[in-house]
C-alpha cells in the first residue's frame, strides 16, 4: 500500500514537472516567435520604406530630367530666337544704314542737280557753241566743217577754248587767278581760225552770246569722277556771272579710252575698262549736276573699234591718245552733230556725203566706210554708254 503511493505521488509529480517544462518551453517559445515576426514586420517596413523612396526619386529624378529637357529645350528656343532676332536686327541695321547712306547721297544732290538745264533752240536763226576744253575739244570740232559745207550750213559757230591738257580743277583755277593761258579757236563752214592768243577764260565766256556751253574733263582724269567736283559746278557759277546769252544749253562731252598701247592705260588696266570708268563718271555727272545732254564721243569710239574695217591706226588713234586725223575725227563730227546739230536745225546726218582725206590717208572717209561711222556716232547717241551690236550694219 505504501509502495503504491509512493509511485502514484512520483508519477504525479513526475506530471507536474512535465507540465511546468512545457509551460516554460511554451514561454521561452514565444518571445522568440514575437521576436521574429517583429524582425519580419521590420524588416517589411524597411522594404516598403525604401521602395518608396526609391520610387520618389525615381519620380524626382524623372521629374529633374523632364525639367532639365525642358530647361535645354527652352535655352535651344532662347538661344535661337535670341540668334534670329540678333539676325534680323544686323539685317535691319544694314539695310537702315542703306537707306541713311541714300538719303544722305540725295541730300547732298539736289533733286533737279544745280541747275535746270534748258531745252537746245530749235530752228534758231544762228547757233553758237562754245568748248571749256583742250585738245580732246580741237579734234571733236576739227572735221565740223566738212559736214556744214557738205549740207550747207552756215549759221553755226562752234568756238573752242584751248589748253592742252587743262582739266577742270586747271579751267576753275585759271578763271579765279584771270590766267591768260588760253587760244581761242571757231570752227564753222569757213574752216578752222585761231581768233586769239593767250586768252583768259573769264574774257572768252563774255565774248559771244553762246546758245550752247559744251564742258570736258582732261582725258587721263575723265573715269574718275571724284576729280570733277567742285569745279564743274564752280565753273557754271563762273559762266553764269559772265554770260551775255539769256539762255544757255549746258552740254557734256564724254571723251574716249586711249588705245592700249598708251603709256597710261595702266591707270585703267585697259581701253575697255578705261570707257567703262569714263561712262560711269559721266553718269554720276549727269545726276548730279542736272547736265542732261551728253554728246558720247567716247561710245561713238569704242563702236568704231567693234566694226573690224573702221579700226585703223592704233585703235582708232593717231598717237595712243588722240583720235586718228581722218576717219576718227569725222566721227567725232558725226557724234557732235546727231548731239546738237540735228536736234537744233532738225536734219539728218544722212545727208552728208563728206569724203575727207586723200586716198593715202590712213582713215580716208569715202562712200565705203561713211555710213558705218555714222551708224556708230548715232548708235552712240542713241545709248550713251552701251556699244551696240548693230555697230558694223
Amino acid at each position: 500500500m505504501k509502495h503504491f503511493l509512493l509511485m502514484f505521488m512520483l508519477a504525479l509529480l513526475s506530471l507536474q514537472v512535465t507540465a511546468q517544462t512545457k509551460k516554460i518551453a511554451q514561454v521561452k517559445t514565444s518571445p522568440t516567435i514575437i521576436r521574429k515576426t517583429m524582425v519580419i514586420t521590420k524588416t517589411k517596413t524597411n522594404s516598403t520604406a525604401k521602395s518608396g523612396t526609391t520610387a520618389q526619386s525615381n519620380k524626382t529624378t524623372q521629374s529633374s530630367k523632364t525639367t532639365t529637357t525642358k530647361s535645354t529645350s527652352a535655352a535651344k528656343n532662347t538661344t535661337a530666337t535670341a540668334k534670329s532676332s540678333a539676325a534680323a536686327a544686323t539685317k535691319k541695321d544694314a539695310v537702315s544704314k542703306k537707306e541713311d547712306d541714300a538719303k544722305k547721297e540725295v541730300a547732298q544732290q539736289p533733286s533737279c542737280g544745280y541747275l535746270c538745264n534748258v531745252p537746245l533752240p530749235y530752228m534758231p536763226q544762228k547757233l553758237d557753241v562754245l568748248f571749256i576744253g583742250n585738245s580732246f575739244s580741237l579734234d571733236t570740232s576739227a572735221a565740223l566743217p566738212e559736214l556744214f559745207r557738205s549740207m550747207n550750213i552756215n549759221n553755226v559757230n562752234v568756238y573752242v577754248l584751248y589748253r592742252g591738257g587743262c582739266s577742270m580743277k586747271q579751267h576753275y583755277e585759271s578763271f579765279k587767278n584771270e590766267e591768260k593761258v588760253y587760244d581761242f579757236y571757231r570752227y564753222n563752214q569757213s574752216g578752222e581760225q585761231v581768233l586769239e592768243r593767250s586768252v583768259t577764260i573769264g574774257d572768252v565766256m563774255q565774248r559771244y552770246d553762246y546758245d550752247v556751253v559744251v564742258f570736258q574733263q582732261y582725258s587721263l582724269e575723265s573715269g574718275d569722277y571724284t576729280t570733277y567736283e567742285p569745279y564743274l559746278s564752280r565753273l557754271i557759277q563762273a559762266y553764269n556771272i559772265t554770260k551775255l546769252a539769256a539762255r544757255t544749253t549746258f552740254a557734256f562731252n564724254e571723251t574716249w579710252a586711249y588705245s592700249s598701247t598708251n603709256k597710261n592705260i595702266a591707270k585703267y588696266k585697259n581701253p575697255t575698262q578705261m570707257w567703262k570708268n569714263i561712262c560711269a563718271s559721266v553718269k554720276k555727272m549727269k545726276a548730279a549736276s542736272g547736265i542732261d545732254i551728253v554728246i558720247p564721243c567716247g561710245t561713238a569710239v569704242q563702236n568704231a573699234r567693234s566694226v573690224g574695217v573702221l579700226n585703223v591706226d592704233n585703235e582708232l588713234t593717231r598717237d595712243g591718245t588722240h583720235i586718228n586725223y581722218y576717219s576718227g575725227r569725222y566721227l567725232l563730227a558725226c557724234t557732235f552733230f546727231e548731239t546738237i546739230i540735228a536736234p537744233c536745225f532738225n536734219r539728218s546726218l544722212r545727208d552728208d556725203h563728206t569724203v575727207f582725206g586723200k586716198v593715202t590717208d590712213i582713215g580716208q572717209v569715202n562712200d565705203e566706210n561713211r555710213r558705218l561711222l555714222q551708224n556708230c556716232a548715232r548708235l552712240a547717241v542713241a545709248n550713251n554708254y552701251e556699244i551696240s551690236e548693230f555697230a558694223g550694219q
